[in-house]
Order: structure tokens, then C-alpha cells, then sequence
């Protein structure tokens, strides 16, 4: 997951990821935003990225594999937050983001 970091998003914003379900199915996302959390410093990394989707995809809240050019495979849990707006938080110890 060291890729999938605050600072190599943010530089993707406005990008298309990929996102994959456990059935095969895809669709394509765009990172709108990539925001630092509350417990990010010395010792924690946390962000979170807001994603945005076509108006009629409906996403349930799951675990999906992400992908884009600039990370490998990520298996993350995404929530979603309006009819467009979906929600990845990422909370781990810096050490771990190595």
C-alpha cells in the first residue's frame, strides 16, 4: 500500500481509477479530492480520498481492488457518501507505510 499514500494522490486528482468487485465487474471513478486526517503526524499517516462517480452507478459499501497507473492492486474499503460522491480512509503507522 506504499504508493497509495497522501502525497502520490494528490498529485492525481481529477484522474480516473479502476475500481474492481469480487464478481469482475468495473467501473472508473475520478479522485475529486485527497485530504490529511486528524491523527496524521510524526507517527501516523491518515488521509482520505473522496472519489466521484456517474450519477447512475450505484456502489454499495464494500471492499473493491483499486487501480491506477501510479499504485499497484489496492484492496480498500470504500463508503459512499452521496448519489456521486464515494469515500476511501486510510489511519496506519508510518513505519507500516513503508
Amino acid at each position: 500500500m506504499g504508493e497509495y499514500n497522501y502525497k502520490n494522490l494528490t498529485q492525481y486528482i481529477g484522474e480516473t481509477v479502476t475500481l474492481l468487485d469480487q464478481a469482475g465487474n468495473s467501473a472508473e471513478l475520478t479522485i475529486a479530492e485527497v485530504n490529511k486526517g486528524t491523527l496524521d503526524g510524526d507517527e501516523w499517516e491518515s488521509f482520505s480520498v473522496i472519489y466521484h462517480a456517474e450519477k447512475d452507478l450505484i456502489i454499495p459499501q464494500g471492499i473493491y481492488t483499486f487501480e491506477h497507473r501510479s499504485f499497484a492492486q489496492q484492496q480498500l474499503f470504500l463508503t459512499p457518501n452521496s448519489e456521486i460522491e464515494y469515500e476511501t480512509v486510510v489511519s496506519r503507522e508510518r513505519a507500516a507505510a513503508l
